[in-house]
């Protein structure tokens, strides 16, 4: 989870080592969509493996440009400060982030989902979508062969490269990158507008800006514990100043333990952990360790752990930008002020 480069965008490559390898791009079929502009689909019957969709880049990319063209078309500045052309209502949306998947379905444009990643697992309803690899690698043949009128990536975890390479190919390429509770509202209401759901994107930026406006009221007087927000424990990676956990802890009426340094979700050791002695610990249950806080019971001299506050949130809850961010904040107030939230369930 690193800044999104700048000048590498400009000077980004398609290079060999962005080519699909087996665990990027599976062997396994492929959904066909029907071409845009009617007709017989390319390769119709024919099982597409990521060696045959590597032979058919180009023929996908110039379907994509004979296509029907879209009667409207509009033209958004992403958070990259592209420009990016995209046809009103675009049918066929391709999501390379998790969170975005999640919101699009809270838009209610589900249907004109073409294709996920592995790793978009919410709603469930996303796991039936044609998938495209991992965010952090997906597979550029794959998503071309999905006929996408839209791509939607994150300027943190989408390779720049492939963002080149799919708007180079004629394929609009709209970025995200939320790292804040009024950045993701404003990410809720720019998306509803790219995608036509302009209305139910207020209503999701409005439903979170309502709560976080309600969570700081309640905590406004309040003395700020030392919160420590742990994206993993073993190593022990937390949240530092310029992340959307640490505009939580704030919005929630905590402190961030974790100072400004060179990485924003910097590794630490027992030295740090102790130094910073945090009053409350956040941590996330993940597969294969379903009881992170149990780490910290190695250090009963911990604030936190002597006085049982090593509080378990669920990490979609709190680090994904979308609808669900409002729970995880009344969560971690909760967790930070027990006492203002009493009719919130733990």
């Amino acid at each position: 989870m690193t800044p999104p480069p700048t000048r590498r965008w400009r000077a980004a490559r398609w290079t060999s080592a962005c080519r699909p390898t087996p665990s990027r791009c599976s062997d396994r079929p492929i959904p066909r969509p029907p071409p845009r502009g009617g007709g017989q689909s390319i390769g119709e019957g024919l099982p597409l493996s990521c060696r045959t969709l590597g032979r058919r880049v180009r023929v996908l990319a110039l379907a994509l440009a004979l296509g029907s063209p879209a009667a409207h078309a509009a033209v958004w500045t992403d958070a990259l400060g592209r420009r990016v052309e995209v046809p009103d209502r675009p049918q066929r949306i391709v999501s390379l982030v998790p969170s975005v998947t999640e919101v699009l379905y809270a838009l209610g444009v589900q249907d004109r989902v073409a294709g996920v990643t592995q790793f978009c697992t919410f709603p469930a309803e996303a796991r039936s979508k044609p998938k495209v690899g991992g965010y952090a690698d997906p597979c550029l043949e794959a998503v071309v062969a999905l006929s996408p009128d839209l791509v939607l990536a994150s300027a943190d975890a989408t390779p720049p490269v492939l963002i080149d390479r799919l708007a180079g190919l004629g394929i609009p390429v709209y970025v995200v990158y939320p790292r804040s509770l009024s950045g993701t509202a404003a990410m809720l209401r720019r998306l509803g507008r790219v995608v036509g759901a302009a209305r139910a994107g207020e209503r999701l930026a409005a439903d979170l800006e309502r709560a976080t406006a309600g969570v700081r009221s309640r905590v406004r007087d309040l003395p700020r514990p030392g919160v420590l927000l742990c994206v993993m424990v073993e190593p022990l990676v937390v949240a530092g100043p310029g992340t959307l956990a640490h505009d939580l802890i704030e919005a929630a009426g905590g402190r961030n333990v974790v100072p400004a340094g060179p990485s924003r979700y910097p590794t630490w050791g027992p030295e740090s952990l102790l130094a910073a002695d945090p009053d409350v610990v956040v941590v996330s249950p993940h597969p294969g360790q379903p009881a992170p806080g149990r780490l910290f019971d190695r250090w009963p001299e911990l604030k936190a752990v002597a006085a049982g506050r090593v509080v378990e949130i669920p990490a979609d809850w709190i680090h994904r930008p979308g609808p669900r961010l409002a729970r995880g904040l009344r969560a971690l107030a909760r967790a930070i002020h027990p006492g203002a939230f009493p009719e919130e369930s733990p």
